[in-house]
């Protein structure tokens, strides 16, 4: 009799506070005059009731955590080749908040100022979180080539950009080992001029640094003749695929030196396609599971999609893309 006495208190208990929850949620719907249809009472119902059979202090609810998916423009050149503003809308709506932008002519980008480029973005609820400013080899004199890198330092940090990065290898295939050294002296001095305007250089890698020179992966000596406080490194996984490498495998022998990536995938190679083709996320053959779970070894802060080929309309594609990346239960943040 005991038991029972106590197992039908704990059930009057449990049914009084489902009674004065359920009761609190109708005033507040009708409080914020919104609706509350007979399934959703249902469902909020049946979640209270679990909730008051829990320890004090223990809840189940977890608001979902908005991911900082980003864009790299270029997937969608040709859209915003038409029309910039309907793209980023367009981009925007799908999702992405986050982008990282390509061109950059007579101190502005798609035409705009830095400022007025930065307000329109703002007035989206989104931002551009790096920029792509391609550099050639310069010689430690050329005045034209460094006061154009300065200004164009400038500007991106005007943008409210964390990132100015090196888009493209800017040696010739089959560059010499002493050419390597020297382009890791540029970039150590391209890192102080980002330092001081108060954001960071990076450079995005391409596919002939992973070739083997001399007996050695330029890439690898790149990593190992520059400042990591001064130089981080944007990998592409398609790329870095092409170029022979397991990107999250690479990652791992040098901690910390990979700010960003760029997100794609490669189709499975075939006989007519020996190193396979572009293809939207998830539906090639790039481990991105392992590649986020290397995300906080390798240093990273941002990633973006990238996409250059398309199995559907552009917008469909990138829209593919951004869902993948928000479903899938490996995307931490």
């Amino acid at each position: 009799m005991m038991v029972s006495g106590f197992r039908f208190k704990t059930a009057f208990r449990v049914a009084g506070l489902f009674v004065l929850r359920c009761f609190a949620i109708v005033i507040l719907n009708k409080y914020y005059n919104k609706m509350i249809t007979r399934r959703n009472f249902l469902k909020t119902g049946a979640a209270l009731a679990a909730m008051s059979m829990l320890p004090a202090g223990i809840s189940c609810s977890r608001t979902k955590k908005e991911k900082a998916i980003g864009l790299q423009l270029w997937s969608v050149n040709r859209a915003i080749a038409e029309d910039f503003e309907s793209a980023i809308k367009s981009v925007v709506n799908i999702g992405y908040k986050r982008f990282e932008s390509y061109g950059y002519t007579d101190g502005k980008f798609y035409g705009r100022s830095p400022r007025e480029l930065k307000k329109f973005l703002a007035d989206q609820n989104a931002q551009m979180t790096g920029s792509h400013i391609t550099l050639n080899m310069l010689e430690s004199d050329d005045t034209t080539g460094w006061d154009f890198w300065k200004k164009a330092t400038v500007d991106v940090a005007e943008l409210g950009c964390k990132w100015i990065v090196q888009p493209r290898w800017p040696l010739s295939r089959g560059a010499s080992i002493s050419d390597v050294l020297r382009l890791a002296e540029q970039f150590n001095r391209c890192g102080e001029i980002a330092k001081s305007n108060g954001i960071k250089f990076s450079f995005h890698s391409w596919m002939d640094e992973f070739l083997e020179t001399e007996g050695q992966i330029p890439y690898v000596v790149l990593l190992e003749n520059t400042d990591p406080a001064l130089v981080s490194f944007e990998i592409d996984t398609m790329m870095m695929y092409w170029g022979g490498h397991i990107p999250h495998e690479f990652v791992r022998k040098f901690p910390g030196r990979f700010c960003a990536w760029h997100l794609k995938d490669v189709s499975p190679p075939s006989e007519a396609n020996p190193r396979g083709s572009n293809t939207e996320l998830g539906m090639g053959i790039i481990d991105f599971k392992s590649i986020f779970e290397a995300f906080e070894i390798a240093g990273t802060t941002d990633y973006y999609v990238e996409q250059e080929a398309y199995s559907m309309p552009v917008m469909e594609s990138v829209k593919y893309d951004y869902d993948y990346l928000n479903n899938a239960s490996f995307v931490m943040w």
